[in-house]
């Protein structure tokens, strides 16, 4: 017995007789006369007629974690500077606007992630993002800097057959912090690379945690010290404890004061790879 019929009619609010229903999307609907399905909008659920279930690769408690989609692009290219703390007017030549993620989206669709909120305040709204490529370029060859390595906002490096993964950013809204959506965002692409049965996963982790040792270290003796466990630093460290392995400290790989311009390169080798 089949269900009924749906159709794409958006009234502000059901006539006052009837009785709305939720769907397994959390969109509300009567039924009519007719027995099809009328959905009913409101002001907050502007975005539930892009949301696609299927397109969840994870839900936390008011969230979900997704593949980028085109109609998160302004959203996303606004959580980034959020992120960073730039003023959404502010000229930056090394953050995404909303054609780059575009581009993105085009190049590897299956490795651009975001988290969503899906409920509450801001609900249909991007807090977080990850942005990844694929490259045939090992974690043994010298390190590029950031924007060298990534071919531009674009990701013209990425390779379609590549057998690495490069993380390429990722940023958590300052709201949302410690709430395991990074942790959400660190599974799924563990998860692309063992899907894609990739070598692994490689990175520059930024050294977030060196400005409040800018007056006793440089920053090649912060990194190594970060590496051999003798320093915590809020990035490098939380990337260690996931089951990266620091390699080597990275000086001048992309403009980032807090970190002296600084990283370690991180890599994650695949143990289901097979050759």
């Amino acid at each position: 017995m089949t269900g009924p019929k749906s159709r794409s009619i958006w009234p502000l609010k059901p006539r006052k007789s009837t009785i709305t229903n939720v769907d397994e999307k959390g969109l509300q609907y009567y039924i009519d006369g007719k027995g099809q399905k009328v959905y009913v909008m409101n002001l907050d659920s502007w975005w539930l007629k892009d949301f696609k279930r299927e397109d969840v690769i994870m839900q936390l408690p008011g969230v979900v974690i997704m593949n980028t989609k085109p109609w998160h692009s302004d959203d996303i290219a606004h959580t980034f500077r959020e992120a960073y703390g730039i003023p959404q007017d502010e000229d930056c030549d090394d953050c995404f606007a909303p054609g780059d993620i575009e581009a993105h989206i085009e190049r590897f669709p299956e490795g651009q992630f975001m988290a969503m909120r899906i409920s509450g305040p801001g609900a249909g709204h991007a807090i977080a993002l990850a942005v990844t490529m694929r490259t045939s370029r090992p974690p043994t060859a010298p390190i590029l800097p950031w924007l060298e390595a990534i071919g531009g906002l674009r990701l013209g490096n990425h390779e379609a057959d590549g057998d690495w993964l490069y993380g390429v950013e990722m940023a958590v809204a300052s709201t949302y912090r410690r709430h395991g959506i990074g942790t959400g965002l660190y599974e799924a692409r563990f998860n692309l690379a063992r899907g894609l049965n990739l070598r692994g996963w490689y990175a520059v982790g930024m050294l977030m945690g060196y400005h409040k040792y800018g007056d006793e270290l440089d920053v090649l003796e912060y990194g190594n010290k970060v590496i051999a466990r003798e320093i915590k630093d809020p990035t490098v460290t939380m990337q260690m404890n996931r089951g990266f392995l620091p390699k080597q400290v990275v000086p001048n790989y992309v403009d980032e004061p807090a970190a002296g311009d600084a990283g370690v390169l991180i890599v994650w080798e695949n143990p289901a790879y097979e050759a």
